[in-house]
């Protein structure tokens, strides 16, 4: 039974110590997380899937349990027009891709209990990058879980909104696209890529 909870509280992020979790950003800098589920899969969604699925990634904002607006974070977002107000829909995390001829903005919302990337949440930040002058296909949402079997996945997974996509620490290589339609028609063939 000893082995089985150590791996239980290993995964549940209980283990970091009191000096918290430490994330290192694509461009080196490091920052020190509070202990806990949802900064083991900040940690993840940074070190793991920004690599993976960004070309040139970068981390725009994340934000702390106990500091919900970084000064330094919020100074770079309102240097590309983010005006982002500490309210219900501000994001855990912001990626850019810098990789394309355009800059691709990608919300993150860090689920280790609830708050996913629902269509009111998407909708507001639309309004955010559309004030800041960014073309709607500059713009993707991604809603972070520790795996699919967590109750935080299976308590949201009706509510994600169409256009966003979901991803998963146990899972890393792979990528959940709700996809909307919008621009994309065609067989489900070619969806696939077969």
């Amino acid at each position: 039974m000893g082995a089985l909870a150590r791996v239980a509280i290993v995964r549940a992020g209980a283990a970091a110590g009191a000096a918290g979790v430490r994330v290192t950003f694509p461009n080196g800098e490091t920052r020190q997380l509070a202990p806990g589920p949802s900064s083991v899969i900040t940690q993840t969604v940074v070190e793991v899937f920004a690599p993976r699925f960004l070309d040139e990634p970068a981390v725009l904002w994340l934000s702390e349990s106990g500091n919900r607006v970084v000064h330094r974070d919020d100074k770079l977002a309102q240097s590309i027009g983010l005006r982002i107000e500490a309210d219900r829909n501000l994001p855990d995390l912001i990626l850019a891709d810098l990789g394309g001829d355009d800059v691709l903005i990608v919300f993150v919302e860090v689920l280790a209990t609830d708050g996913a990337m629902h269509a009111r949440r998407k909708a507001a930040l639309l309004e955010l990058t559309d004030a800041a002058g960014f073309d709607r296909r500059q713009v993707a949402f991604l809603s972070a879980y520790h795996d699919r079997q967590s109750p935080s996945f299976r308590k949201t997974v009706a509510a994600l909104a169409w256009g966003s996509a979901a991803w998963f620490v146990s899972e890393p290589e792979q990528l959940v696209v709700f996809q909307d339609g919008e621009g994309r028609a065609g067989s489900l063939r070619q969806m696939l890529g077969g």
